[in-house]
């Protein structure tokens, strides 16, 4: 239902002496984005809502926006909280990087999905694409994915990078565990260049990333994370459902 963007601050931000309640919010985002997108293509739609000018004419309606404010913004303090944690986690990571280049020239992090992170876990704290699950596994999935493809030689360079870019997407999604710096991680990896070792080294760059932003935001008393684990919700939810299922 596409609230996701309300849940992207801390849980509390006082803004202009106002404390702002994240579930709250959410709360009411959604009402207000239900009853919009309803109330606008009500009229449009068809009884079905399957023919495709209901449907383009649905599209253009809903381009006008749900009419949702947006999130309010940080307060100054909790700003250059943001900032502290990205530059300390930072300046660990590229410092990681550069010890394992100096033993050996042809390894190294590749930095540009680690600047996602950063935004993620010190702005968007308690997004679930922020969480340590979704950065792990998401990022396993996605680089394994992204090598797959980049020993294959029988593709086009751009249609292999576009295919194993939004398989890798599409898995996370499916399966629970979407984390955007994977998806730029896949578009990097499938281009080729990289080895297994790379990927070893973004995961142990992502768990690093992890411990710093666990001690920095929890030191903060407006501020959690982790807001879950949740590593077993997959036995939970597929074998869970299974027995479900064959209960019924």
């Amino acid at each position: 239902k596409m609230v996701a963007f309300v849940r992207m601050g801390g849980s509390f931000l006082n803004v202009s002496g106002r404390n702002y309640d994240e579930s709250k919010i959410s709360d009411n985002a959604t009402e207000r984005m239900e009853s919009s997108i309803s109330g606008s293509t009500r009229k449009e739609a068809s009884p079905s809502g399957k023919t495709l000018k209901s449907r383009i004419i649905m599209m253009f309606r809903k381009w006008k926006g749900a009419n949702n404010e947006p999130p309010p913004p940080f307060t100054t303090k909790e700003s250059i909280w943001t900032f502290c944690g990205c530059f300390l986690t930072l300046l660990a990571l590229l410092n990681f990087s550069d010890a394992i280049t100096k033993r050996n020239p042809d390894l190294g992090l590749v930095l540009g999905p680690f600047g996602a992170l950063m935004t993620l876990q010190f702005s968007l704290t308690q997004a679930p694409a922020s969480q340590p699950r979704n950065a792990i596994l998401g990022q396993a999935i996605s680089i394994s994915i992204a090598m797959a493809f980049s020993l294959t030689g029988r593709l086009e360079k751009n249609t292999r990078r576009s295919l194993g870019t939004s398989l890798a997407i599409m898995c996370m999604a499916r399966l629970g565990v979407t984390h955007p710096p994977a998806g730029a991680a896949a578009l990097i990896f499938t281009g080729g260049g990289y080895t297994w070792d790379h990927m070893g080294l973004m995961l142990a760059g992502n768990v690093l990333a992890i411990f710093f932003a666990a001690v920095i935001n929890d030191l903060n008393v407006k501020r959690q994370y982790p807001t879950f684990w949740g590593f077993g919700y997959w036995h939970k939810h597929f074998f869970g459902l299974k027995e479900k299922n064959k209960a019924a």
